[in-house]
């Protein structure tokens, strides 16, 4: 089963359950990543709810009580996480940003209007900038993560543990299921395989970041600039909201599994969401049969059998009678 909430805050089960789920159940976490926010949800032996309660969801499926962690981080999607870098990157300097998470050789210039035209950073806007800024790549990967953490704050929490930004996460536990951005900005690096260590992987990215701009292009002439301009700071930032954010070590990152489909569905919170809104998952489990399919099939069989020595028995009357006839001496 795959738990997942959706930025409205509704919790949601994206998956067909399945006869093993039914019984009781592991169940696999879920991380979602869109363009203006980002959730985690997963069920924890040690969060009760007593500790921020407003994390905490309890339902019941197929007869099976769950208590849910889920929280859901508005403005920390892929695209206004890049807003918000570069809007931290343009105090330093409104005119020009040398960007270590863009490749070297990219070169931009972009509008203030676009950039701070969003609610996530309408207000850091500085005074008096210029109705444009110059922006270019350096590609350098250690430099980009320690630009990216400065969209989170790793510091504040009034609570016994907490993912960023001062909200309860308890100890993550068990698998999960990573979707929407996390797969198609992973599965275009070529970074779906979370067996290879977590170094390896930064290693991979990092040479990844590190490739000229026009190199990139040439190598991917299908691709959209826009889009393509930003796998280096996209990667770069799962890696750190997973690690850095949500707590998955080098031995824990193993656990996750990026996903694109569930069972030939798109894994995404709409059909969750329309499951859930429907009633179409019931509370409890169904009736289960008396006898397993195996033990119907044998009695069926059994059944055939009998009547069909039966059916032969009806026609002894119509055998052929071989009378004794006498034999002349």
């Amino acid at each position: 089963m795959y738990l997942y909430r959706a930025a409205n805050g509704i919790i949601i089960i994206i998956i067909i359950i399945n006869d093993r789920l039914k019984q009781g159940l592991e169940t696999t976490g879920a991380l979602d990543l869109g363009g203006a926010s980002t959730q985690i949800s997963f069920v924890s032996d040690n969060y009760n709810g007593s500790e921020s309660p407003s994390n905490s969801v309890t339902f019941r499926l197929y007869g099976n009580d769950y208590n849910l962690y889920t929280h859901s981080f508005l403005c920390y999607g892929k695209d206004q996480a890049q807003r918000m870098k570069l809007a931290h990157q343009t105090q330093s300097g409104p005119y020009a940003v040398a960007d270590p998470c863009s490749h070297p050789g990219y070169n931009k210039t972009k509008t203030y209007s676009v950039l701070y035209d969003s609610p996530c950073v309408s207000d850091k806007k500085p005074q008096g900038a210029p109705a444009t800024f110059h922006h270019t790549g350096t590609g350098n990967l250690q430099q980009c993560q320690e630009v990216v953490k400065n969209v989170f704050n790793f510091t504040d929490c009034r609570y016994s543990q907490c993912s960023f930004n001062g909200v309860f996460q308890p100890i993550l536990q068990g698998a999960f299921g990573a979707f929407s951005a996390y797969y198609f900005v992973m599965d275009f690096l070529n970074l779906t395989d979370t067996s290879v260590p977590l170094e390896d992987v930064k290693e991979k990215l990092r040479l990844y970041c590190a490739t000229p701009w026009d190199q990139i292009v040439q190598q991917h002439p299908k691709a959209k600039l826009k889009y393509l301009a930003e796998y280096c700071f996209s990667g770069t930032y799962i890696l750190t909201l997973l690690t850095e954010g949500y707590n998955f070590t080098s031995v824990t990152y193993s656990d996750i599994k990026f996903i694109e489909k569930i069972k030939g569905s798109d894994a995404g919170w709409t059909l969750g969401y329309m499951l859930n809104l429907t009633n179409m998952i019931p509370a409890e489990a169904p009736d289960s049969p008396p006898l397993p399919h195996a033990g119907y099939v044998s009695i069926v069989s059994i059944i055939a059998v009998l009547i069909f020595l039966l059916f032969l028995f009806s026609l002894r009357p119509l055998w052929p009678r071989c009378s004794k006839q006498q034999q002349i001496v």
